[in-house]
């Protein structure tokens, strides 16, 4: 895999643990737009040119009920693919499986039934480049798999540990730079998730501080949510003042 490197005055804004949203549309039979969690996407998008990746459990339990990605209504494609700034990408089999977990020829199958359904409700436009696995699995063991789907890089952790299977001077090239390389794997450092920097910056004072000593930092912003945080006003609030803040720097999404 050609090394990754995140280019300066660029940001990327995703969601983690995606699923229920879709399984909404479908059994709505609703257009994609027309949800709640879409529908400020596409604001985010009209308002400040953001492109969002949204990475996906291949199953969950809903109302009790296990449920499929397989369940996603084919239709979506209309929409989504004249939307290429909104794009999907694995992340687990579910919430309680963690890739990193798994033996890679048993990850493997999960992730390709992930991509089979992601080509049956979107298109190629659609797909993400950079992806973030559930709990920051690090698995550099997949880079040819990632490399034969078009994935450049993968997120390790917001954590300050900065990587928990990468030797250190990988762990110091994330601290210092936010990008490492590691037996043909690009990553990225998980910068921060909107949810716990509103909790640990209580002042929009704060809180633009930080966003500057970021920018200062690395030159760019890497930043998440989950959907399930998304309903949350405040976390919405948050991610509109980030995304104007890299928006008068004239940062561009990625």
């Amino acid at each position: 895999m050609k090394r990754f490197t995140f280019p300066q005055e660029h940001y990327h804004f995703s969601v983690d643990d995606v699923f229920n949203c879709l399984i909404e549309v479908s059994d709505q039979k609703i257009d994609l737009f027309d949800h709640p969690f879409f529908r400020f996407l596409l604001h985010l998008h009209d308002a400040y040119g953001a492109s969002i990746d949204l990475y996906l459990f291949y199953q969950s339990v809903i109302n009790g009920s296990l449920r499929m990605l397989t369940e996603v209504s084919g239709r979506l494609k209309t929409s989504l693919s004249v939307n290429p700034w909104l794009r999907f990408g694995p992340h687990a089999l579910d919430y309680a499986t963690a890739p990193y977990a798994q033996k890679p020829e048993s990850v493997i199958p999960v992730f390709d039934a992930i991509y089979s359904c992601i080509d049956r409700f979107a298109s190629s436009s659609n797909l993400s480049k950079l992806v973030r696995l559930h709990y920051f699995s690090e698995l550099y063991e997949l880079a040819d798999y990632f490399e034969g789907r078009g994935v450049r890089a993968l997120f390790s952790t917001d954590k300050e540990i900065f990587s928990h299977r990468m030797p250190d001077k990988n762990r110091k090239s994330l601290q210092a730079r936010g990008t490492t390389t590691y037996k043909g794997m690009s990553f990225v450092r998980s910068q921060f998730r909107v949810e716990y920097w509103i909790r640990d910056y209580l002042s929009v004072r704060s809180q633009v501080r930080y966003l500057g000593k970021l920018f200062d930092t690395y030159r760019f912003i890497t930043f998440f949510t989950h959907e399930c945080d998304m309903s949350n006003e405040d976390v919405r609030n948050a991610i509109e003042l980030i995304l104007n803040e890299c928006h008068k720097r004239r940062y561009v999404s990625i």
